[in-house]
This record gives C-alpha cells, structure tokens and sequence, in this order.
C-alpha cells in the first residue's frame, strides 16, 4: 500500500495541509487576513481594471452568494471598494484599496520568506519543479471540481447583447 503514489499523495497532502496551517506566518501586523480575503486580492491585484464579483466567485470556484458576502465583508473591513463601472446596476465589481494592497503585499512577503526558509537547502531547479508539478495538480483539482461538480459551479454572466 505505501509503494502505491496516490495512498503516498493523500496522505503528503493530509500532513502539508496540517503543517501549513501550523507555520503560517503570526505575526499579529502580518497574518491580518485570512485565506479567502488572500486570495480575492490575489485575483482583484492582478487585474489593472475593476473585478466583476461574478468573476471572483468563477476564479475561485465558489458559489455567487458566498463569494458577495465575503466581498461585502472586506468591503467593510477597508480591504476592497466597490465600483460601478457600467450602467447595469447588478454589476458589482471591485478595487484593492491602498489599506487591501498593503495587507495583501505584507502577508505575501511574510509566507514567501517562510517558504523560502523551508526551501532554502532546495536547488533552484527543485523549486521550480515543486512549483510546476503544484501548479499542475492545482489545475487538476479545478479541472476535478468542474467534472465532479458542475451544478455548483458559479454560472458564467450572460453576454451582453449588441446594441
């Protein structure tokens, strides 16, 4: 059984997340946001224009509602402003504030630094390939959820038709 790759991968898989959790960064100045607000103003940062909170909630794979509460919640932490940006009232889409980018970059720069740490005696082409091989199983699992899971798959917004 432990000769087989994927008992190994479940089990690896099992502990990181658990090891992970325990050496996040603690830092009360830095571990000031917690995973889902990381990663919407991963999303919304990497965008130069206004983020379409639809399209948040299909980046991230999570349902509509789930994804308006989170947004209304940084929203009202300071974290992201809310946009209008076209005439159509239900479009809500949001920015990084200079207080979310802060957050965000200091957080960053603090899990890097832990990483980078736990992967300092690792030669630069080991880095680069965990970081491929994660990447790749990361999109097997979106891939996974989307086959496994179509119903709860947030719906793409209709297009909008030509005038």
């Amino acid at each position: 059984m432990r000769n087989d790759p994927i008992f190994q991968i479940e089990y690896a898989v099992a502990v990181l997340v658990r090891l992970l959790t325990a050496t996040r960064p603690h830092q009360p100045q830095v571990a000031t946001l917690d995973r889902s607000a990381y990663l919407i103003l991963h999303e919304v940062l990497t965008e130069k224009e206004p983020f379409a909170v639809q399209q948040l909630a299909l980046r991230l794979n999570v349902d509509l509602s789930t994804m308006s509460r989170q947004v209304a919640t940084m929203e009202s932490k300071g974290l992201l402003n809310p946009m209008q940006v076209t005439d159509d009232a239900r479009s809500h889409r949001v920015q990084a504030t200079p207080t979310g980018r802060q957050q965000f970059e200091s957080m960053r720069d603090a899990r890097r630094q832990v990483y980078g740490q736990i992967l300092h005696e690792w030669s630069p082409q080991d880095q680069e390939q965990l970081a491929q091989v994660l990447q790749r199983f990361t999109d097997s699992i979106r891939q996974y959820q989307s086959r496994m899971h179509p119903h709860d798959r947030p719906q793409s917004p209709p297009k909008a038709s030509p005038k």
